[in-house]
């Protein structure tokens, strides 16, 4: 029995219907493992880019996200630096002068600002500056229905003051520091600087900033943050 399945193993015709057989499934095989390599390669391209698309539309939403809450947070800033000010005015046993700031001057030669209030809203030359954080400056040009306000740390601003009782003039220099000079007796660093009603320009006691030393001279740092500036309050020395 063995020997016949040699002896027709071995007729040329034979070999050949096998070896043809045996081609065709190999070519079956090789087809079917293509079909599967490809529809594996397309599914994985796919599913990449399905999630890659997924992946990209929750990074925006993200970044949308964030940018909704730093604008929701600023408004709420916003408003409580506005109830602070309404406060203040409301406290006022003086007339104040309610403004918003249109532009700011902050650069290496002038430190100022520009508010939509004027002599139409009753302000005038020399009147002061300031905000729930303390003493901005003083108005240095009115027109109908703007003014210029000269920031504190501007280098020709001047201004009296009070460190601990002592009086004081602290000068501006364009920068975020006051230097002061002194007039008589001793400060020393972290001491609160308030304005005096010395040279009738600012009410006493609103907040200038603190005593800072600097190569053994002293400075005051403002209280104010001269960037962050968007509405102010407008007051007048009394007599």
């Amino acid at each position: 029995m063995l020997f016949a399945i040699l002896a027709a193993y071995r007729h040329p015709g034979v070999v050949s219907y096998v070896n043809g057989l045996f081609f065709d499934l190999r070519f079956c095989f090789f087809e079917i493992f293509d079909k599967a390599s490809r529809y594996l390669i397309n599914l994985e391209h796919n599913f990449s880019q399905d999630v890659g698309k997924k992946i990209f539309d929750l990074q925006c939403e993200n970044i949308k996200l964030k940018s909704q809450a730093n604008k929701l947070d600023s408004i709420i800033l916003e408003n409580s630096r506005l109830k602070s000010l309404l406060k203040m005015k409301e406290s006022s046993k003086d007339e104040t002068i309610f403004a918003k700031i249109i532009n700011i001057f902050n650069n290496d030669f002038v430190r100022s600002a520009l508010i939509n209030a004027g002599r139409n809203q009753n302000v005038e030359l020399d009147n002061f500056a300031y905000n729930e954080r303390g003493i901005i400056g003083r108005v240095i040009e009115v027109s109908d229905n703007w003014s210029k306000i000269l920031f504190i740390v501007d280098a020709n601003s001047n201004i009296p003051a009070r460190i601990s009782g002592v009086n004081v003039i602290l000068s501006g220099d364009n920068s975020n520091l006051l230097k002061v000079n002194l007039l008589s007796g001793e400060i020393k660093e972290g001491d609160v600087a308030e304005s005096s009603h010395y040279g009738q320009v600012f009410q006493e006691k609103i907040m200038i900033g603190k005593v800072i030393k600097k190569n053994e001279e002293f400075f005051v740092k403002p209280s104010v943050d001269f960037s962050d500036l968007k509405y102010v309050c407008i007051g007048k020395c009394q007599d």
